[in-house]
């Protein structure tokens, strides 16, 4: 009996073991993984952004944000605030309805976007957005935040799948809001997804630490360390690419600034 014993207690301490080993090395690459995006995304200084060249400027909020002083955000010069409104197929954020409301009544152009999940079907994704989200005239067009963070960068479709699904998504948002969504990304999956394959979409580009080379996009995210009164914490800002007259006129024609034929986009 003492043997037998013995040889259950050793099989438990290697179960144990090799639970304990795996665990570790899922903890060493998910470190790994986070500093990478802290350093690529993060550890960089906010820039010095010339208001001059560009003179409108918004922020993107979700739930996360909590509560908003919307009178204390009006009085701070902000001209748009793009806002989640989905994610995937079912959820919608808790604050979405609220912060859409508080934007309007308080003369904020808005704009929602639906986070887009790689391993979920586009068509359905963009009927949960357009379930829970009505747009006017006055708002900016919807948003695909298409970007490979979190469980996106672990899906496992291929690459021509994932491009049909974000196409077939953006063809049912085009077709019921009736102008071209926004696709909001970051450099890395821009150059591996969107790149030459859908350039006829505004772009709304996530690219920290140095201003795009490239002049086509329509939004540029520039910072995530954003601090602004009405809003506890840090807050992403962004800027759009033009000036007031022409942030109106986008507003109102909902068109995309295109790419001239010879220009080689470069970040």
């Amino acid at each position: 009996m003492a043997k037998k014993r013995r040889k259950i207690s050793l099989k438990k301490v290697f179960i144990l073991l090799s639970i304990f080993l795996v665990l570790g090395v899922l903890s060493v690459i998910a470190y790994t993984y986070g500093m990478d995006y802290y350093k690529k995304y993060y550890a960089c200084p906010t820039l010095g952004i010339d208001y001059h060249k560009y003179p409108v400027t918004g922020i993107d909020i979700s739930a996360h944000q909590g509560d908003i002083d919307w009178k204390v955000l009006s009085d701070n010069h902000i001209s748009f605030v793009f806002m989640k409104a989905t994610e995937g197929e079912n959820f919608v954020d808790k604050r979405f309805i609220e912060n859409q409301k508080q934007a309007h009544e308080h003369n904020i152009i808005m704009g929602a976007y639906l986070f887009y999940k790689f391993n979920k079907s586009g068509d359905v994704q963009a009927e949960n957005f357009i379930k829970n989200v009505k747009l006017s005239s006055n708002d900016l067009p919807p948003v695909v935040d298409f970007e490979l963070s979190y469980g996106n960068r672990f899906n496992k479709l291929s690459h021509d799948k994932i491009q049909n699904h974000l196409l077939r998504c953006l063809f049912e948002l085009e077709k019921h809001y009736k102008c071209k969504p926004i696709i909001y990304t970051n450099v890395d999956t821009y150059n591996k997804y969107i790149k030459g394959s859908f350039d006829e979409y505004p772009l709304w580009l996530c690219k920290l630490c140095t201003e795009p080379k490239m002049k086509t996009w329509t939004f540029w995210q520039y910072t995530h360390k954003g601090i602004i009164a009405g809003i506890q914490g840090n807050v992403d800002m962004n800027i759009f690419n033009g000036s007031y007259n022409d942030f109106v006129n986008y507003i109102y024609n909902k068109t995309p600034k295109t790419k001239k034929k010879n220009e080689s986009p470069s970040y």
